[in-house]
């Protein structure tokens, strides 16, 4: 596997922030798309150091592991080591990363530039977290005559960036940097399964398989790598057969308060109508008067379920669109009803360029969970069978669904 460059490029803290020195790495196996570059720690080693006064010095071969992210503390420490050897092997770096208040240098490249097929693309940070940091492209640029960058190409084009980076601003806030489909609807896939697996052990599963690159352009969500639910819903189902039909669900909060979720649909689909609103100062004694509120429709209360839901949630490289893999046990408050599936639906898009590539995304992901799910001989089947299917067959009188003890995996399976 071949070797590629990557140029950060280090600024000073203090305004006006002027480029300070180049860090020329490299590293072979990157995680990088048309829209996102994925850094993990151990990806880069330095190669050379380019400096102001027009130096380049090869990095030694014992210089510290490269290193710029502060998530953790194991990653502080190397951070700062890094950042320590720097300065001290490049004194006039020293006072371009001095941190202030008496705190030691530090190091937080900015913007990171890539080769990439005769062009120059460059990227800004956007978040760090455990496995790795994200940086956003913004901008490409036609390589520089002679091939390789210089100094001059990059202080000339950070310079041009300018007012590019500022309308950007704003996108760079926390949750700024997200964008959304039609938030009005969802898109979701459904695998149901038969009985009830280990819906954890399939879900550190798939984290791990598309950690280390099985899903090519995809990553770990950074942040929202594992998250897990547990909460009730009391639902009720609008009936009519017409534009009102669906369910309205009541889920009590932590705190006292009430989150109310509406779908709208007649039949079963993979994309529905769907409206979330959080923090209601409603009690359970209110939900049957607070339900004639939102529609005209006749509804009918259906049997409340707990819901326990392990999630992780997965980024494109090539879009920005992102994904989550939704493992749900839903049982009936008295635990006579049960059954569980594993969702894979759109959550949003993190870009500076336009929305694309969503259906191909969404078909990519599905397909690999169907698949890996086969792969692993778990029992199930793609449907569109819902929550609301769910509850309205126990109100109807279904006999309660079996739930055999989960088999364990074969021999050699990833999860």
């Amino acid at each position: 596997m071949s070797e590629e460059t990557v140029y950060f490029l280090v600024q000073a803290n203090a305004e006006p922030r002027a480029l300070a020195a180049v860090l020329v790495c490299r590293g072979a196996g990157l995680r990088k798309g048309a829209n996102s570059f994925y850094v993990r720690g151990g990806d880069l080693r330095l190669h050379s150091v380019w400096l102001a006064d027009g130096r380049r010095e090869a990095a030694p071969s014992d210089c510290p592991a490269f290193e710029t992210r502060s998530f953790s503390a194991p990653q502080r420490a190397l951070s700062r080591g890094f950042c320590a050897w720097l300065c001290a092997s490049h004194p006039a770096l020293a006072a371009a990363l001095d941190a202030g208040a008496g705190l030691p240098a530090r190091i937080a490249p900015a913007v990171v530039a890539t080769e990439e097929g005769g062009t120059l693309a460059f990227h800004h940070f956007v978040q760090q977290g455990e496995l790795a940091s994200l940086f956003l492209r913004y901008r490409e640029e036609a390589p520089p005559a002679g091939g390789t960058p210089t100094w001059a190409d990059f202080e000339r084009l950070l310079a041009s960036h300018a007012p590019v980076l500022a309308a950007l601003r704003p996108a760079l806030g926390d949750e700024c940097w997200y964008t959304k489909w039609r938030p009005d609807l969802e898109m979701e896939r459904k695998f149901t399964f038969r009985g009830i697996p280990d819906t954890w052990r399939l879900l550190i599963a798939f984290h791990d398989v598309i950690a280390k690159g099985d899903l090519p352009d995809f990553v770990p969500e950074i942040d929202r790598e594992i998250q897990v639910w547990d909460y009730e819903q009391h639902i009720f189902e609008v009936l009519g057969g017409n534009a009102e039909s669906g369910y309205i669900a009541y889920i009590p909060q932590a705190d006292g308060r009430m989150t109310v979720k509406r779908k709208w649909f007649i039949e079963n689909s993979e994309v529905r109508r769907e409206s979330l609103w959080g923090d209601l100062s409603l009690g359970m004694t209110d939900i049957e008067a607070h339900v004639r509120t939102l529609t005209p429709e006749a509804t009918r209360r259906l049997p409340s379920y707990r819901r326990k839901r392990f999630d992780a949630q997965f980024e494109s490289l090539a879009t920005g669109n992102i994904f989550g893999i939704y493992m749900d046990v839903c049982r009936t408050l008295d635990d006579a009803h049960a059954f569980s599936q594993c969702e894979v639906e759109y959550c949003r898009t993190r870009s500076f360029g336009e929305l694309r590539g969503l259906e191909q995304d969404f078909d990519a992901i599905s397909g690999f969970v169907g698949a890996s799910l086969a792969r692993w001989r778990q029992s199930h089947q793609q449907d569109l069978y819902s929550k609301l299917d769910f509850v309205r067959e126990i109100a109807d009188g279904a006999p309660a669904r079996p739930q055999p003890v989960p088999a364990p995996l074969p021999v050699g399976s990833t999860a």
